[in-house]
């Protein structure tokens, strides 16, 4: 029995010395796999952190100082941004190239028509030689307007709201100086909207414009945030709009106010500008009395 014996504490001190080898390689096994995690997940987030700088409009393409294995995408990655502002630079060019192109055409025209105007048997003719024109012209206004201001590319832009709200009233209020419209801003003061510039002021100023020619005395521009997203709303206490028109409005060439001169897409391109920043555009009563247009930023 005691050959049994001692053979049995060699298997059992073969076995512990197996298991803590098994052990200890597991644990640098494990060890070497949390630090190669922790590397490649830092490499992941320091290239995350450059794409929101990129889309926030920091920086214009990611860096070049990441880990070989990266190399490829971020590459890949800046010839995707390079080729889509070089796309939309020529596209914004064409667009200014095809209005300037047909800007003489149609002033030929014009004249033209002018000229048959002033004979009385060809009056009639005239005026649908006028009226195409400037159907042609209203098209071609309307489109560029839309390209131009629609948003743009990959990146995000930040806009102080109050700023840009307190410009357009203090033009406002001097055009419609007779009427002593009174405008109330409910902005907080450091309040943001995720646009480019240029398309938060062709909107704010159509619908504001809008405001204070129905108004009777008194605007409102309102910004609130919830969990949801952002509402900016623009109110006046005018007569409103009815319900059975709201949705015709939108569309481009109609109005509602026939009395004043226009040609009926300002609102088609607001409509446009929010849906492109994939907002929403509604239309409803406010408490002042009149219509309220309310824009519905989806959360970021």
């Amino acid at each position: 029995m005691q050959p049994l014996r001692g053979y049995q504490e060699t298997i059992d001190g073969l076995r512990r010395k197996l298991y803590l080898g098994f052990g200890a390689a597991l644990a640098v096994l494990l060890g070497l796999l949390w630090m190669g995690l922790t590397w490649g997940l830092r490499a992941l987030r320091g290239l995350s952190q450059e794409l929101d700088q990129v889309e926030a409009g920091v920086r214009d393409s990611l860096s070049e100082e990441h880990p070989s294995e990266l190399l490829r995408l971020t590459d890949s990655l800046n010839r995707l941004l390079r080729s889509e502002r070089e796309q939309r630079i020529r596209y914004r060019d064409s667009l200014d190239d095809l209005a300037h192109s047909l800007k003489t055409p149609l002033a030929v025209l014009q004249g033209v028509s002018e000229n048959i105007a002033k004979r009385p048997e060809d009056v009639e003719q005239a005026w649908v030689l006028q009226s195409q024109i400037e159907r042609m012209s209203q098209q071609i206004g309307y489109q560029l307007q839309r390209a131009s201001l629609r948003k743009s590319g990959l990146v995000r832009h930040h806009v102080m709201l109050r700023p840009v709200v307190e410009s357009l009233c203090n033009t406002l209020d001097k055009v419609y100086r007779d009427k002593q419209v009174k405008a109330t801003l409910d902005l907080p003061e450091h309040c943001q909207v995720h646009m480019e510039e240029g398309a938060l002021l062709e909107m704010l100023g159509n619908l504001l414009e809008n405001a204070y020619r129905l108004c009777l005395s008194e605007v409102r521009v309102s910004f609130t945030r919830s969990a949801d997203g952002d509402e900016l709303c623009v109110e006046d206490d005018g007569p409103g709009v009815p319900q059975s028109q709201r949705a015709r409005i939108l569309e481009r060439g109609e109005r509602l106010d026939r009395q004043n001169p226009g040609q009926g897409i300002g609102l088609a391109v607001v409509k446009d500008i929010i849906e492109s920043y994939g907002a929403q555009l509604t239309l409803g009563d406010s408490p002042l009395g009149g219509a309220a247009f309310r824009i519905h930023f989806l959360a970021q």
